[in-house]
């Protein structure tokens, strides 16, 4: 069989498809697009493991993936032990193992392309080295340079220069032949590199101001005029509205935006992202096509188009590179016109280990105590935002759901939790906080989960859990752990009962963390030292760091968030003073003395580690202590 055979031709000679299947995927892939080898997985007609089996069994250069970790190995770039424990964790995690030696730190990521450069006999190149033109870059649609990693690079006569960062990705060599007339030449690049590359040229502006002139081509910057029948929307710029709407949401995603804001204002609609908890403008959509934005957002949550005065609520699931989405939509009017809220739930990355939240060794150790306990309440607070939900999912999350029966009552449930049963809040039902929490003591639980104690019957009914021998786990908006008890109090809670059920309080906040690519270090100022509570002699022992901006963490400076935490273990000195009724900063002092690390120190710590900067914890700690 000829070294390039086709995908096709390689899963026949395997035996696993026939000539008929073939065509029928052939058929499929001319009419709806795609590529032959994932229309055939999905048709059940082969595995992906059978898939790859194929192809490295009929492929050369597929079949030779295998030795390239060999060959680090023997020419002593790796040793046999690293790769071994990269094997096994790529094998839990189902990464790519040259993912996981990076991320191990065994080698950098340049030396591997370089050394899959060397090994495959494809040239290695740095695209830093290249002026990538438009022209060029844009003459493969941007789904297929995102979801396969590569960057056209150069066109010479008929021959296209692709860079990619795995090069034995013959699905995605398919798919790019099958998409231009062009001869393809593989180079390899490092990943981010690409990425990089990737980000600069098929950016949320850049295509979107594409996608704004195709609507100016075809009348956009006529009077808005859009007909509704049916409950459609008809307009005859709707391919490029919806284009738009897409690009703007898959924009999102790929900045890792939390929410996605669409604000009618004047003289044109403000577009928002939410990025590690700042709010950034992205761009501006003219007025004129304002409405056709709004409605192709409703049509697609399943909302009333006709309905513009009233809030509504939708749901949207959507399926990007085969991770899932889900994204709510809240529409509120304005005296501009109506807004719209579009919070994206990555269904992939929303689950956590605790150890991979920030907390300390000490402060884990003193968490897992409080999870181990079999019975009482325990308490995580903070603002909207600070990943409450988050931690509690990590912590029912690695509890014993074999031998437990853990319920929650969520609202909404944002996440599904295997072997965990899970409940969602329905007011139109009869069902809130409160009356779920009680049904959900007569389901035999072992541990509870509670969304939010929000008045004083869920307060009540959860005390009663917990003093009847189950593990409550929920939340309250409070600044800090110690007030978490004053605030049951003023709920109406008797502080004997608090006293005798709550075990332990977390308080929480997240901090963005320095970017990697563009961090530097730096001298703070003698009044921001003494501000953390050092001093200039002290300066030597510590690297201050920061981000200068780049484009990898759009110039903020930073890229990803940690928690910081404030534990509060209840001892029987606390509930003394709990049964005293006295005031949360007494209670604070007690806890600090009994070596309680607070939310400001923890931050603190994060800086020292050259983690976060001073400037970001003056933003989020505004607890005075």
């Amino acid at each position: 069989m000829p070294e390039k055979a086709k995908i096709g031709e390689i899963l026949i000679s395997a035996g696993l498809i026939n000539k008929e299947q073939l065509d029928e995927a052939l058929k499929e892939q001319k009419e709806k697009g795609g590529y032959v080898g994932q229309i055939l997985i999905n048709k059940g007609l082969v595995t992906q493991a059978e898939f790859s089996a194929a192809l490295k069994k009929w492929h050369p250069d597929f079949a030779r993936q295998d030795s390239l970790a060999e060959m680090l190995v023997k020419e002593n770039i790796i040793t046999q032990d690293q790769l071994n424990k990269a094997v096994a964790k790529s094998n839990v995690s189902k990464q790519p193992l040259s993912e996981v030696l990076v991320d191990f730190g065994f080698i950098t990521e340049e030396a591997i392309t370089r050394a899959l450069s060397k090994f495959l006999n494809i040239p290695y190149i740095k695209l830093t080295d290249y002026t990538l033109t438009e022209e060029i870059t844009h003459s493969l649609p941007e789904s297929i340079v995102r979801r396969n990693k590569l960057i056209p690079v150069k066109l010479e006569k008929d021959t296209l220069y692709i860079a990619m960062a795995d090069p034995l990705n013959l699905a995605a060599l398919e798919e790019v032949k099958l998409t231009t007339n062009f001869q393809i030449r593989q180079m390899v690049a490092a990943p981010k590199e690409i990425a990089q590359a990737i980000e600069q040229h098929f950016n949320i502006q850049q295509t979107a101001k594409k996608i704004l002139m195709d609507i100016r081509t075809e009348g956009a910057e006529a009077e808005d005029e859009l007909l509704f029948k049916e409950g459609e929307i008809k307009d005859k710029r709707e391919p490029a509205i919806s284009r738009l709407v897409d690009t703007i949401i898959n924009g999102g995603i790929t900045a890792r935006a939390s929410d996605i804001h669409f604000e009618p204002q004047y003289p044109e609609m403000r577009l928002r992202y939410r990025i590690d908890g700042v709010l950034h403008d992205i761009m501006t959509i003219p007025k004129t096509i304002e409405s056709a934005v709004i409605s192709r957002i409703k049509i697609l949550a399943d909302m009333d188009i006709t309905e513009h005065r009233r809030p509504q609520d939708g749901h949207i699931t959507m399926s990007i590179d085969s991770k899932n989405y889900d994204l709510r939509v809240a529409s509120f009017a304005t005296v501009g016109g109506e807004k719209i809220v579009v919070r994206i739930l990555d269904k992939n990355s929303m689950l956590f280990g605790l150890n991979e939240l920030g907390f300390s060794n000490q402060g884990l150790d003193i968490f897992n105590s409080l999870i181990s306990k079999n019975y009482g309440i325990i308490l995580v607070t903070g603002p909207t935002g600070s990943g409450k939900t988050t931690t509690l999912y990590a912590a029912i999350n690695q509890m014993d759901k074999m031998t437990k029966n853990i319920v929650t009552i969520e609202d909404p449930v944002e996440y599904r939790l295997e072997g965990i049963n899970q409940a969602q809040v329905n007011p139109l039902a009869g069902v809130t906080f409160a009356t779920g929490l009680r049904s959900i003591l007569r389901q035999d639980p072992d541990i509870i989960m509670v969304g939010e104690i929000r008045d004083l019957e869920t307060a009540q009914i959860a005390v009663h859990a917990a003093l009847t021998g189950h593990l409550v786990f929920s939340t309250l908006h409070t600044n800090d752990a110690p007030s978490a008890i004053a605030r049951l109090i003023d709920m109406g809670i008797d502080p004997f009962l608090i006293s005798s059920s709550l075990i332990g309080v977390i308080a929480q906040r997240l901090v963005r963390i320095v970017c990697p690519e563009c961090i530097e270090e730096y001298r703070p100022d003698d009044s921001v030292l003494h501000d953390i509570g050092l001093e200039r002699t002290q300066e030597k022992d510590y690297t201050f760091v920061r981000g200068k901006g780049c484009q990898y963490c759009i110039n903020t400076g930073y890229r990803g968030r940690n928690g910081v935490f404030e534990i509060m273990s209840v001892t029987d000195s606390i509930r003394d003073m709990i049964i005293n009724r006295q005031p949360a900063n007494k209670i604070k002092g007690v806890a600090i003395k009994e070596g309680m690390t607070t939310l400001r120190q923890s931050a603190i710590q994060k800086v020292i580690e050259g983690l976060s900067t001073i400037k970001e914890i003056e933003r989020v700690i505004f607890v005075q202590e």
